[in-house]
């Protein structure tokens, strides 16, 4: 019997440790990714674009070794968004540096630039901050030049866009003010009488095939179509229904 709990307390002393080892070792890890993710962001700020990308893949590979998942394999539910939020927020927003990064590159790098897009909408995607990284892509597209606009564009679509689909999709090419003016077109008349919100919700369903296929088509028709759209928020009828409603550009 006393050999027995003698047995049990060592079982329990080598448990102890083991698990102390494995809290020991998660805290280094968790040191060195963010150590590594913070001279990637001081690199990336300082236009040191090659050392900033490798201090990012070091971070990633870290985190991929955390979780216990293989190259390139993580995903949302690897965490748990209520305890890792931050971390959530850190990869997304090393995952945009990336993609920023992979876009100056050209041919040699597109492959590596969808991919990153890819996980910067993944990770962004139904997370609370989801329209922070929609706006991330909107004033991407609207002041960075981005060489790969296509691709920037459908990613801001699948993160919502702001819901005006088709008009985001040409939004480089919009007047400062037609966006807001739909919007509020949109909540302040639409959404108020019953055939509006049917307009919306068919709209809604539709709209981003619509806008995909939009941003493929040859720029002179997204400009083109663009100016229609400035003429249609201009109109009339559209600035006398939301009359008295404050339009700001956002």
């Amino acid at each position: 019997m006393e050999e027995r709990s003698l047995s049990v307390r060592a079982r329990k002393k080598v448990k102890a440790q083991i698990e102390k080892a494995e809290r020991e070792r998660h805290a280094k890890m968790f040191q060195r990714r963010m150590e590594l993710a913070r001279i990637g962001a001081t690199a990336f700020r300082g236009g040191k674009f090659k050392e900033s990308i490798q201090s990012y893949y070091g971070y990633i590979d870290i985190l991929e070794k955390a979780k216990e998942v293989s190259k390139d394999a993580l995903q949302p539910k690897d965490f748990d968004p209520k305890k890792e939020t931050a971390e959530l927020l850190l990869l997304t927003g090393v995952y945009w540096d990336l993609c920023k990064m992979h876009d100056l590159g050209g041919k040699k790098t597109y492959e590596k630039l969808k991919f990153y897009l890819d996980r910067f909408v993944t990770f962004s995607r139904g997370m609370p901050f989801q329209h922070v990284s929609a706006e991330l892509i909107r004033k991407f597209l609207v002041n960075g030049n981005p060489r790969h606009r296509r691709e920037f564009k459908d990613a801001h679509l699948k993160l919502g866009g702001g819901k005006c689909f088709l008009a985001t999709a040409v939004e480089d090419y919009l007047d400062p003010s037609t966006l807001p003016s739909l919007r509020k077109f949109r909540d302040e008349v639409l959404l108020q009488r019953h055939s509006g919100r049917l307009f919306v919700k068919v709209y809604y369903r539709i709209g981003p095939t619509l806008a995909r296929g939009m941003i493929r088509l040859p720029e002179f028709i997204q400009k083109g179509f663009a100016r229609l759209v400035d003429y249609g928020s201009d109109s009339r009828w559209i600035k006398r229904e939301i009359k008295g409603v404050e339009i700001k550009p956002e």
